[in-house]
């Protein structure tokens, strides 16, 4: 059955989280009868420009901190714990507000979610009067203050720790919901299938949608000096990095090299272990899989308290050397004990599906919403 709902999703392109997250929660939407469901990266509709360059200094503030120019941890650092009324707060607060104004007249959806931590979400539907009610889905397993300078009906996070984290801030505990991270259907199905992880030798390296991972050619020659193993390794969109790798071990019949994969919940069952970022979907959908985590050098900000997060948990191991990961690895493959607890998924993180729980949440929310108002009355009262 098909409802006359309208859904507007609010994302942005920095990695690919965000917007996996967005269409993982589509599609259950979808399976709830909710045919019209708009995903739109605010950024990029308000300012193509701006969020260009803005792209341009994410993909590569990995590179610029191997040159001691660390600028995205230290504005992580910076505003983490920022003043929700203080300079920093304004600035976050007036991207992409005007042009969301336009979305909201246009689209005039009956709920507005976000993936993204947008500043001044609520205070713009708050000023237009418009009865839309407004969910923030945390993407990270850790607390960055952009996430409450917009005030959402409902909150959706991780951890009970990440709750317990927001109540400290002054989020009514009632407001928020410990539903996990949004991970693909694909991910749960992938679960129920037998793997043949125990006797596995492959070593599953994932660079990361840009090809982001640090040190990732002397990290593939030491795992291939382990013996017996297999790398394979996923380079995503970073053909140059896939390519220099072709050519240095064209005859090396232990390694394999992928760009983007759409079986990666397949290559990550059947891995012995994998090597990887600390971003906050791809741990998600580890953890659910059941495949040890073996974070490599975690990147200042969310990435690193999402791998001080799974490690305090014994649901990662992290590393910041080579030489480091190395004897992770080998000392994986050589303690079955070590692999089972890795291998079980930690009472710490929230069971069932995620994005069904934050979906059917949300119809919930606009069906009372729609019960208690009078027939002649429009979610969406005026403008600015």
């Amino acid at each position: 059955m098909q409802h006359p709902f309208k859904i507007l999703i609010l994302t942005a392109g920095y990695g690919n989280g965000h917007i996996q997250v967005s269409e993982t929660l589509k599609q259950s939407f979808y399976r709830q009868g909710i045919d019209n469901v708009k995903i739109i990266d605010l950024f990029q509709e308000a300012h193509p420009g701006l969020n260009r360059i803005s792209r341009y200094l994410y993909s590569r503030s990995s590179a610029f901190s191997n040159y001691g120019f660390n600028y995205y941890g230290w504005s992580y650092d910076r505003t983490k714990n920022m003043d929700r009324r203080g300079a920093w707060a304004r600035g976050f607060k007036f991207l992409g507000m005007r042009r969301l104004v336009r979305i909201i007249e246009e689209e005039q959806p009956q709920a507005v979610l976000s993936t993204f931590p947008f500043g001044g979400v609520s205070d713009q539907l708050s000023k237009m009067e418009a009865d839309i009610p407004l969910f923030t889905v945390v993407t990270d397993f850790s607390l960055h203050n952009r996430w409450l300078l917009t005030d959402a009906d409902q909150y959706y996070v991780a951890t009970e720790e990440l709750k317990r984290d927001m109540v400290d801030r002054g989020v009514q505990p009632g407001k928020i919901t410990v539903s996990g991270i949004p991970v693909r259907e694909l991910f749960y199905e992938s679960r129920a299938k037998p793997s043949a992880r125990a006797a596995s030798r492959s070593i599953l390296v994932i660079a990361g949608a840009h090809g982001a991972l640090p040190d990732i050619k002397p990290l593939v020659r030491s795992l291939l000096t382990i013996p017996g193993v297999y790398v394979d390794v996923i380079c995503g969109k970073n053909d140059r990095l896939r390519r220099e790798l072709q050519r240095r071990y064209a005859h090396e019949p232990r390694i394999r090299l992928f760009g983007y994969v759409e079986s990666l919940h397949e290559a990550m069952r059947q891995a012995a272990c994998v090597v990887t970022k600390a971003g906050g979907i791809t741990l998600s959908e580890l953890i659910l899989i059941g495949t040890p985590i073996l974070i490599f050098k975690p990147f200042p900000g969310q990435e690193r308290e999402n791998a001080r997060y799974l490690e305090s948990k014994q649901a990662a191991l992290v590393s910041a050397s080579v030489k480091e990961i190395v004897a992770q690895v080998q000392e994986l493959f050589d303690s079955a004990a070590l692999r089972q607890t890795l291998s079980t998924r930690h009472e710490a993180f929230a069971e069932g599906r995620a994005a069904d729980t934050i979906v059917r949440d949300v119809l919930r929310t606009i069906a009372s919403r729609k019960m208690s108002s009078s027939p002649s009355t429009s979610h969406y009262t005026g403008a600015l």
